[in-house]
């Protein structure tokens, strides 16, 4: 027992994670900063923010645990050291049934070094453990514990990221039916329950908050594909060599236990295929170097987790060579190096045990974090005395990170980040905070990030409503270099008035009508962009095509489904903010078509005016 825990410690010490605890700056470090913004200031899921990840995202981010907050940091940390012993010694014990202990051993190492998912790898192995269970054999400890303790796991995924929880249940569902019993199912749903209510008010969430949570949630999980799936050159091999892998890991699982019940011989089969299904999409549908790491790391575990007889050993053993090959292909020589050095591992497990336990080395991270995101972001020190203690939002992304290196009083746009309006719900609830009290007094932008953003997406039509509510209800009261201070005043903006419907084939340029009042704006609202008939198979199984839209003949990407939200194009200059903070692009023409060949068909471009009373210039910050 102890020879066996001891070996279980040095696989997880070896393979630890998280080479440092520093926070990076910008990118998607600016939505990992706010998950942290809102942890340690209690702010609330299901209103106040909005994304697939929950009150305890914070817990398991695409970067582990990191310093922003003392509070914060001590319980990801905690968190991600329980799940990486938990999962060594579930590969340990998994492979143990295929392998002698050395190379079992070995490989459960590599596998939970290069395993990125490790919630979800963790819930997989318990559950292939189960169902691979000997029939006969009494019911251990670990069969016993197997259901509270999944129950448990889950409760902590749906908080965590809420279509992580939901593959979580999924597993579940196959691993019950697969060895059916009513008292683990009462089990598992029990342990999920408590323990999701727990954390849901341990984190200072509102009861009421919880259908929006899930509603709202669910809503950013259907858009994403559409709004964010990306094919990125150079990587389309990723497809042929994971299906190879995915054919062998289920064939393997397929020819499991011939001599074992056919419940049991299926229902492995099943999760393996739920299992890769889950990993598939979050590889592929934003099929860019670093998802694609998630699913050939995520495969290992699987390759690791069935068990192998005789000449099947070597066929799962070319199965993980595959799935190391391409993760180097993809990370490259130098990361993967680093990832699998397991003296550079337990050197940095150390390091961060040393900074969880002393205050001084925690205050010295954190200055030279702040110091860096300073460094970075270049704000002026009468910028910051624009924004003060005002609640403030960035735009177009969450810049958790300067709030937190500035002391600044956060409220985001609801959605994590501006650019996650996927849907018109999520527009519409965005515009409607806008317009509310809760409203945020300043909004900061940056000039950078003005005209386009994420993905060559332009900044005005991503969350288009919101974007015109700031333009009808914000003036601007400093411009210092790169940033621009944004204070709430009445809005401008009058009812719109209809400038006629042109249609025309996907693809062909439309003429920007001028408005008939020389003091208003200009929207356009495009219907029929969104994916139909066989396309939204392919949406749902992997991703739609990209769809553009053509500025003057430049294409940009743009998300379909709130194409028809109405996005701003002209505005007169006086009344627009001056250059380069410009909210209006100023095409002549338009034209939106996709990746892939155009459809047949026409699209309806609805151009309206929207008259803009002329206001008084904020001066000063009030």
């Amino acid at each position: 027992m102890v020879a066996s825990a001891a070996c279980v410690a040095a696989i997880a010490i070896a393979a630890w994670p998280v080479d440092s605890v520093a926070p990076g700056v910008a990118g998607d470090w600016s939505w990992v900063s706010t998950l942290s913004y809102a942890a340690h200031h209690g702010l609330r899921f299901g209103e106040q923010l909005i994304f697939t990840y929950g009150p305890l995202g914070f817990l398991d981010t695409w970067y582990g645990p990191v310093l922003y907050h003392a509070d914060v940091l001590l319980f990801s940390w905690l968190y991600a050291a329980l799940v990486q012993v938990l999962l060594a010694g579930a590969l340990l014990a998994a492979l143990r049934r295929s392998f002698p202990l050395a190379a079992a051993a070995g490989l459960a190492a590599l596998a939970l070094a290069l395993a990125p998912d490790r919630t979800l790898a963790l819930a997989f192995v318990w559950c292939a453990l189960v169902v691979t269970r000997d029939e006969t054999a009494p019911r251990g400890r670990f069969a016993a514990a197997f259901p509270f303790a999944l129950g448990a796991l889950t409760g902590v995924a749906v908080l965590g990221k809420l279509n992580g929880g939901v593959g979580l249940v999924a597993l579940a569902a196959v691993t019950l039916a697969a060895v059916p019993s009513r008292r683990d199912a009462a089990a598992f749903a029990g342990a999920a329950a408590a323990t999701a209510a727990a954390g849901w008010l341990a984190t200072g969430q509102a009861l009421g908050d919880v259908w929006p949570y899930l509603r709202h949630g669910a809503e950013v999980i259907a858009g994403y594909a559409a709004a964010m799936g990306l094919a990125t050159p150079g990587v389309g091999w990723a497809y042929a060599v994971g299906a190879v892998v995915a054919a062998l890991a289920l064939a393997l699982a397929l020819t499991w236990g011939r001599d074992r019940l056919a419940r049991r011989r299926w229902g492995l089969a099943a999760l393996c295929a739920v299992y890769v299904g889950l990993i598939f999409k979050e590889g592929f549908t934003r099929m860019e170097a670093g998802h694609l790491e998630v699913f050939f790391g995520d495969m290992l575990v699987l390759l690791a987790a069935v068990p192998v007889r005789a000449w099947r050993r070597s066929l799962a053993l070319g199965g993980m060579a595959a799935c190391v090959a391409a993760f180097w292909g993809l990370a490259g020589q130098h990361e993967i190096r680093r990832t699998l050095n397991p003296y550079a591992n337990a050197k940095a497990a150390a390091d961060q045990v040393r900074t969880l336990a002393s205050p001084a080395r925690r205050d010295a991270l954190i200055a030279a974090s702040r110091a860096q995101v300073v460094a970075t972001y270049r704000m002026a020190p009468e910028v910051a005395r624009a924004i003060g203690r005002r609640p403030v939002m960035f735009w177009p992304f969450a810049d958790g990170e300067v709030a937190w290196a500035y002391g600044f009083e956060l409220r985001p746009l609801a959605l994590l980040e501006p650019y996650a309006a996927y849907t018109p719900a999520l527009d519409g609830h965005a515009a409607d905070l806008l317009a509310s009290q809760r409203a945020p007094a300043r909004i900061a932008r940056t000039a950078d990030a003005v005209t386009v953003t994420l993905d060559d997406h332009v900044a005005t039509f991503d969350a288009p409503l919101a974007a015109r509510a700031i333009f009808c209800r914000y003036r601007q009261v400093l411009a210092a270099d790169i940033w621009q201070v944004l204070a709430r005043a009445p809005d401008r903006c009058g009812a719109p008035r209809a400038l006629g419907t042109r249609t025309a084939a996907w693809g062909s340029p439309v003429a920007v009508p001028a408005p008939r009042d020389a003091g208003a704006a200009v929207v356009v609202h495009v219907d029929g962009a969104e994916p139909q008939g066989l396309e939204r198979l392919r949406a749902l199984l992997l991703r739609p095509h990209l769809r553009w839209i053509a500025l003057d003949g430049r294409r940009h990407r743009l998300v379909a489904a709130t194409a028809a939200d109405g996005l701003l194009l002209s505005a007169p200059p006086q009344l627009d903010y001056p250059a380069p903070f410009a909210m209006a692009p100023h095409p002549r023409t338009i034209a939106v078509g996709r990746d892939g060949g155009q459809p047949g068909g026409t699209l309806a471009y609805r151009f309206e005016e929207i008259p803009l009373h002329a206001v008084s210039p904020l001066a000063r910050a009030p």
